[in-house]
């Protein structure tokens, strides 16, 4: 849904106020970015892209007439046809070409994309994203920076916002890729409880009410989240907890990372074809989609993480971070300091995809709708054969995921003959069960078989406050699951992993 401000007196006057009492966010910087100064050389090239015409003596860049390339040429599915993604899948519909040049026109010269650059990316690329955002979310005020993807991007954000001994919250089950990369920095993670439907706000209320700086350090400033199809569990958070979560941020001054990878790929969405047709995709589907943290930040605590990984190829490494400028301007400072702005082929690739010789925006969401498509036919493919191979059993369970790409499957232990509930914990309040153990085995069980599922354990986030009314280790039985291989792949894991459940139960 777009986010329209209201313009109530009421609002204006808490407008107002905020304007008055301007949060302050250098106080959630971490020492390293208080230190951090920028990268001089670029604070020059950026001063001397200012005036047309510049001469610049100053920057080691080899010249443009040295490059050994002058053209790039990109082959995509024509926009028009009526279902994009299965033209393309099927070789039925046209293709178009889109370039870039180094000495012709285009929408981003290569002579721009493969020079030095700065740490935000080139502003062709991040003025389109900017509409983007604006016509998805509609955010107060915010900036666009790029990244080599939304792991580079949590990776910086971890460094921007975190010093050694700081705890951050996230859900108790998340990617642990990620998580682990704040480890090497001294951050401890805090989890928060979840069920069905993803983070529970309450949870969250508790964590924040009880903290104890004198026992457990500085109170926590930043919550990492991924509100849509959370990974690994597949859950989406409702406009209610959103905005709960929003709020109890926003009384507990905590930053928001909004890690939202799978936003794009919403499923059972109703896009309502007459708004398609009065108004075009982007609006159509700006109307379904869920309403994002981005869209209700009022106070600047976002920092939106999107990416092209899943909507058009992991390896590109492109995404961008959507922030207030404070922040912007510290990431960029970073970045100018250690990756470098990213890669010119990408940039060059996605601003005349979405430039007028192109996709452009309303054709990038018409492949992003036909995509949704696609997956969901996928997904509600895996639910069938799950339900036919596997649930019949009755040793495992699973809810049909609302978006991304993952099935969390609930292993029901309960009805294995070894499963006990006795066990002494090791450490107080430790697991009480043995369903690391039997979790553990299954795995294995599985990968002779030929079949590989992500166990939950591997996602697990230790709670080391001792505050969790049962261990973690307890409530590790699920398998996270992927739905977007191929059919056959669909078919004939599902069918090894309903026949292996059945063994490893007698």
């Amino acid at each position: 849904m777009v986010f329209l401000p209201s313009t109530t007196p009421a609002t204006l006057a808490a407008d107002a106020s905020l304007k008055r009492n301007r949060l302050d966010y250098s106080r959630h910087l971490s020492a390293e970015a208080r230190v951090r100064l920028p990268n001089p050389i670029k604070s020059i090239w950026k001063v001397a892209q200012v005036k047309a015409g510049t001469i610049n003596m100053g920057n080691g860049d080899p010249h443009h007439t040295l490059y050994p390339i002058c053209e790039m040429n990109f082959v995509v599915p024509s926009i028009d046809e009526h279902d994009p993604v299965q033209s393309w899948r099927s070789s039925t519909g046209e293709q178009n070409v889109i370039a870039s040049y180094k000495d012709d026109p285009c929408t981003l010269s290569l002579r721009t994309a493969f020079a030095y650059g700065a740490g935000a990316g080139l502003k062709e690329v991040r003025d389109a994203l900017a509409n983007l955002n604006d016509r998805i979310h509609s955010p107060p005020s915010h900036t666009v920076s790029l990244s080599l993807g939304n792991a580079d991007a949590l990776t910086k954000c971890f460094r921007l916002l975190g010093d050694p001994g700081d705890s951050f919250l996230c859900e108790e089950f998340t990617f642990s890729a990620m998580t682990n990369a704040a480890l090497p920095l001294g951050i401890k993670w805090v989890p928060i409880r979840m069920d069905n439907d993803g983070l529970i706000p309450s949870d969250l209320e508790r964590i924040l009410s009880n903290w104890d700086e004198a026992t457990q350090g500085r109170r926590p400033h930043v919550i990492y989240t991924i509100p849509c199809s959370q990974n690994p569990t597949g859950s989406t958070l409702s406009l209610e907890r959103r905005q709960q979560i929003y709020q109890i941020a926003h009384e507990w001054d905590i930053i928001i990372l909004e890690d939202d990878p799978y936003f794009f790929l919403q499923y059972d969405l109703g896009v309502n074809q007459s708004t398609i047709q009065q108004y075009g995709y982007t609006r159509a589907m700006a109307d379904v989609l869920p309403r994002s943290f981005l869209s209700m930040d009022y106070d600047g605590r976002v920092m939106r993480l999107d990416s092209f990984s899943k909507i058009v190829a992991p390896g590109m490494r492109l995404g961008w971070v959507t922030s207030n400028s404070f922040f912007a301007e510290k990431l960029d400072m970073l970045t100018d300091s250690s990756s470098q702005h990213p890669h010119g082929m990408g940039q060059a690739f996605i601003a005349e995809l979405l430039g007028s010789d192109g996709w452009g925006v309303d054709g990038f969401m018409k492949w992003v709708s036909s995509l949704c498509n696609e997956y969901q036919r996928r997904r509600d493919l895996f639910m069938d054969v799950f339900r036919q191979k596997v649930a019949i059993s009755g040793f495992a369970s699973a809810e049909a995921p609302q978006s991304g790409m993952f099935v969390w499957i609930k292993i029901n232990l309960e009805h294995h003959a070894r499963f006990s509930t006795s066990q002494t914990p090791t450490v107080t309040g430790g697991p009480t069960t043995n369903t690391t153990d039997l979790m553990d085995e299954l795995f294995r069980k599985l990968l002779e078989c030929g079949l590989v599922m992500m166990p939950a354990s591997t996602f697990a986030i230790v709670d080391g406050t001792g505050t969790m009314d049962s261990h973690i280790n307890d409530r590790v039985n699920f398998f996270r699951a992927t739905f977007v291989g191929t059919d056959e792949t669909i078919r004939d894991g599902l069918t090894i992993f309903g026949r292996t459940l059945e063994e490893f139960f007698i």
